[in-house]
């Protein structure tokens, strides 16, 4: 195995100290909508609900502005083990990495390493055969956990084979996705999106979009109708309710200001206010990731500049 993904794997078993005066204190934290800094906005599963034996694909909306990332370790925890319950996926066993078996990393829980091996999970066939038909239609969660490790943590330490067990783990940007195995009749699936407005009007992927200093913008996104599902949902007494999605998108920026963090369909459009002309960033980024609320997402973005 790359050494890199093998002293990754070192890092997580060792439980590395942490310095308590590392963490910063609530007033010194940016709003929850700025990206300042590295970031793990989503986390997509493809797809999002899986029938047993079928593989699932996964992407990360992974935002670095400092340019501090070094690589990605991707893990999963298998439904019904106390490590996938609340607390992130934990490595377990003595066993050899180093020389470890494609079968034997994933029975660890290893599931990719990006970049490199791109990160999927497939359910064991059986894993449902325990259930009675309605638990089956219902499913089970599996739980995937990313990494986001620091380069020079990779480069300085890992890639000289030296690590002394002193890591701020603030440098490391951890982020968790639920996936649903079921034998459902109304599998969820992820919604697309349709496209990206500003004031109404539409705006392509490679527009750069002008705006004055100190002016106030809607921007949108539109979802075709046919990524709305309907869905069976199963009430408390067994009865069958049959609902529609009703996503919500959450909004971010590397500058200006967002008005509106979160908008809820139908109204997803959300305020935003464009830096002042002397702000120190004048051009920057929108990111929009929606979720349908029962697990799958999607995210799109556009570029802003302010007019000179």
């Amino acid at each position: 195995m790359n050494r890199r993904i093998t002293l990754a794997f070192a890092l997580l078993l060792a439980g590395c100290p942490i310095g308590n005066d590392r963490y910063p204190k609530p007033a010194d934290l940016s709003p929850a909508w700025r990206i300042d800094k590295l970031r793990v906005l989503a986390v997509r599963a493809e797809p999002p609900e899986v029938r047993p034996g079928e593989t699932v694909r996964f992407t990360a909306l992974v935002l670095d502005p400092n340019g501090v990332a070094g690589g990605t370790l991707w893990l999963a925890c298998p439904p019904g083990d106390d490590d996938g319950v609340g607390f992130g996926c934990g490595l377990t066993g003595d066993l050899d990495f180093e020389n470890a078996t494609p079968d034997e990393l994933a029975e660890a829980g290893f599931i990719g390493f990006e970049p490199g091996l791109p990160p999927r999970w497939t359910p064991d066939p059986t894993i449902l055969d325990d259930l009675d038909p309605d638990a089956q239609r219902e499913g089970l969660y599996q739980l995937v956990q990313l990494a986001v490790l620091p380069s020079s943590l990779l480069d300085d330490g890992f890639g000289a084979g030296v690590f002394d067990g002193d890591l701020d783990f603030n440098e490391v940007e951890v982020g968790y996705k639920r996936v649903v195995v079921s034998v459902a009749d109304t599998p969820n699936r992820n919604p697309e999106v349709g496209g990206f407005s500003v004031d109404g009007w539409p705006v392509g992927p490679d527009t750069v979009v002008e705006v004055d200093p100190e002016q106030r913008y809607d921007i949108g996104l539109f979802l075709p109708d046919d990524t709305l599902e309907r869905y069976a949902f199963t009430r408390a007494d067994g009865s069958i309710e049959v609902r529609r999605e009703q996503p919500y998108v959450t909004w971010y920026t590397d500058g200006g200001t967002m008005l509106e963090s979160a908008t809820l369909f139908p109204f997803l459009d959300a305020r935003w206010a464009a830096p002042a002309a002397d702000a120190e960033v004048t051009e920057g980024t929108w990111w929009a990731v929606v979720r349908d609320r029962r697990g799958g997402m999607a995210w799109a973005s556009r570029r802003w500049r302010l007019r000179p």
